[in-house]
């Protein structure tokens, strides 16, 4: 019991940089991880593995207020940071460009020369791949039953040691973790911010003004989304 109680104590003095430190050497991530590596030896694999793990390195984790979960990285040159739809130079990709359409349509202007969402990471919105990593020009190449249990782990982290979270799930992958979120926190469903799917709701959606709207009431700063 007083075993028990220890190591939960540990766990909670944890940074999430830490546990994700500890999560990486963990026994279920060594096929994946192993195999990253071989295909770096002959493939270019986004984003470079100097930022793949940004989403959280960057994240002021005590000042986390919404989550978005992704599927995997941009697969193409000099797109993919480390964040999830976020793109360090021109052109925008498709998903990101009618994310901006969408938080324009709630009211917020938004640079569009600025793909790189790091301003958003810095307010407490974390911007979760679920498999961190991509072969470039194929995308999916990297899926792995590792990477969802990592993502798994990460959302009962947060759920757990967190109140009024807002969780942003867009499309059917994301919303495979809803199971996981408890009544504490907020869920916003949408659709895919994809061109084959963003029409079915995403682009006429309130989800950024209903975000902010319930971020107000629990007494936390909103999100300038702008």
């Amino acid at each position: 019991m007083i075993v028990s109680f220890f190591y939960s104590y540990i766990i909670e003095l944890m940074t999430l940089k830490e546990w994700l430190n500890q999560q990486i050497k963990a026994e279920y991530m060594k096929d994946i991880l192993d195999q990253v590596s071989k295909d770096e030896a002959f493939f270019k694999v986004y984003p470079p593995k100097e930022q793949r793990y940004l989403s959280i390195e960057l994240l002021p984790y005590d000042q986390l207020k919404v989550v978005i979960i992704g599927q995997d990285p941009y697969h193409q040159p000099g797109q993919a940071n480390g964040l999830a739809f976020s793109c360090q130079k021109h052109p925008l990709p498709p998903s990101l460009k009618n994310i901006f359409r969408a938080i324009e349509y709630n009211g917020f202007d938004v640079n569009h020369d600025d793909g790189d969402l790091t301003r958003y990471v810095l307010q407490g919105v974390l911007l979760w791949n679920t498999y961190l990593s991509v072969i470039e020009g194929k995308p999916l190449s990297h899926k792995s039953d590792a990477y969802v249990t990592l993502t798994k782990h990460l959302i009962k982290k947060i759920v757990n040691e967190k109140e009024h979270i807002v969780f942003l799930l867009w499309g059917s992958f994301a919303q495979q973790f809803e199971s996981l979120i408890d009544q504490r926190h907020l869920i916003i469903k949408t659709s895919h911010p994809s061109p084959l799917s963003s029409y079915r709701g995403f682009l006429t959606s309130h989800q950024f003004k209903d975000t902010n709207a319930y971020l107000i009431s629990h007494g936390i700063t909103p999100i300038d989304w702008r």
